[in-house]
């Protein structure tokens, strides 16, 4: 229908996106609101679950109120979320305590013990090595240390499915969103009953699964009173937020590779088996039958916006035009400055919440250009870590995406960097449009497929620069020989 439109919510690690697309896919406008994280001990990071529907909420009315469209016409909502957070809640349905997130540090001796007794039983059977990103560590600590919250524990929805819940009262996870709890058996894509027992939960404390575009179930009317939408607007159960980019850029099959540049950042392939891959996460993709691969780095434009603060320079889309010509400034190499972006530890390929960065090669000659750009050229240098564990056989175009995919400078970096061909993809809020998407293919308009394919835009196609290969295999050398210093140093372990 030419007046139908459709709405795509993504929960992301500082704040609520929203994008509205017609029916045809193509964006029209994208709003967003934030929320706030709490750290009550180092290590610790949390939020809490209602703020993300509160979010939505302002998000959704902003979005249709910036081109004041007929709130009728809205046919449907599809859902994506960051990964691995649990939403506890008791036989009322109350949130028992705030909801853990992925860069959360504090499971440290739960995933040692795991690792140690059940090691080989988690990776065969969930696809995946646990460490504290994941689920079943967080889980296993507030078992341990919050015994008398976790005993009242009747219900556990992950990621943005405790949004789908709240805005549905319908109970319900999607394939990927469950597996990133690593309680899944990968083979049989459902719930093992022995991962459920390490977690000290039964088959009751968790919803069903369903498919990505699956409808959850209509807007309830305190839901639709809230957006200012219809009652009954079908919600699409949707994925996590790496699997809606994925769908978001066209990464439909193993011959598109994508990295993101979020608040983390991550290298993703498809394949077509669910086979344990040594420092890889696994989770399956929207699209039949394909899986996909992620390593992924912890710190990418969180990076970036720590140097930004440093130097006082606001993060917003307007500063990337002011910090390309800064860091254009500074030849490749950044003058000898050489940056690690272990800001909160790090995941591929080192998976230590001990390890620190810093600045290395430092002299008095070096301004804040060259800070600036040694920032992410180090981040780049990490997703180039990130690629050794990777297989690139079948890849053939590699797209660039989230936030600081902004920066022409930095994905020239990264062309540079990896010595490849790479496209700055021309929607930045890839999560956003991929679970709008899902919400269009889930509303039965279109096939996921053939949808993600056509809404593919690449804007900017960016060739490696020769002259800078071979100062950026020394400074990847290097970048890796350092790192391995920092490991020795910070994680004794």
């Amino acid at each position: 229908m030419p007046d139908s439109y459709y709405l795509g919510i993504d929960v992301g690690s500082s704040g609520v996106k929203v994008m509205l697309v017609n029916h045809g896919g193509e964006p029209l406008a994208v709003a967003s609101s934030g929320y706030a994280t709490s750290y009550p001990h180092p290590g610790f990071v949390e939020q809490n679950s209602d703020d993300w529907y509160g979010a939505a909420c302002i998000a959704v009315r902003e979005v249709i109120g910036k081109l004041q469209i007929d709130a009728d016409h809205v046919r449907g909502i599809g859902l994506s979320g960051t990964s691995h957070v649990p939403s506890l809640l008791d036989e009322n349905y109350r949130l028992l305590r705030p909801a853990i997130l992925w860069n959360d540090v504090r499971s440290g001796e739960q995933v040692k013990r795991l690792a140690d007794e059940h090691g080989d039983f988690i990776e065969k059977t969930a696809g995946n090595s646990v460490n504290c990103t994941w689920s079943l560590a967080q889980l296993s600590w507030v078992r341990e240390h919050e015994p008398d919250a976790y005993s009242k524990v009747r219900h556990v929805l992950f990621s943005k499915d405790y949004l789908a819940f709240r805005l549905t009262g319908v109970m319900s996870a999607d394939h990927s969103t469950a597996v990133s709890s690593l309680l899944v058996d990968v083979e049989a894509l459902d719930w093992n009953t022995g991962l459920l027992d390490l977690a000290g939960l039964s088959r009751d404390s968790v919803p069903d699964m369903r498919a990505s575009t699956s409808i959850v179930g209509g807007l309830t009317a305190a839901a639709a009173s809230d957006m200012d939408l219809r009652e009954g607007v079908p919600v699409v159960s949707g994925m996590l937020d790496s699997a809606a980019e994925l769908i978001g850029v066209g990464a439909v099959d193993p011959s598109v590779a994508v990295i993101r540049l979020g608040t983390a950042g991550g290298v993703m392939v498809l394949n077509r088996k669910p086979e344990w891959r040594k420092g890889c996460m696994l989770y399956p993709h929207p699209v039949r039958p394909f899986w996909y691969y992620q390593a992924g780095t912890n710190a990418a434009t969180v990076s970036l916006q720590w140097a930004l603060d440093l130097f006082g320079m606001a993060d917003s889309d307007a500063v990337y035009e002011y910090l390309d010509a800064l860091v254009e400034q500074v030849p490749a190499g950044a003058d000898g400055l050489l940056f690690h972006p272990y800001l909160i530890g790090e995941r591929a390929p080192y998976w230590s919440s001990n390890l620190r960065g810093g600045f290395s090669g430092l002299t008095i000659n070096h301004g804040r250009p060259a800070f600036l750009r040694a920032v992410q050229e180090g981040v780049a240098y990490s997703l180039r870590d990130c690629t050794t564990l990777l297989d690139w056989s079948a890849v053939t175009d590699i797209r660039l995406c989230g936030g600081g995919a902004k920066s022409l400078a930095w994905c020239r970096i990264i062309s540079d960097v990896l010595n490849l061909p790479v496209d700055q993809m021309q929607v930045q809020d890839a999560s956003a449009l991929g679970a709008a998407l899902v919400a269009i293919s889930g509303c039965g308009e279109t096939e996921l497929c053939q949808m993600s394919q056509a809404s593919a835009r690449t804007s900017t196609r960016i060739t490696p620069n020769p002259v800078n290969r071979e100062v950026y295999d020394n400074g990847f050398r290097d970048y890796q020989e350092i790192a391995g210093q920092y490991l020795r140093t910070f994680d004794r372990t």
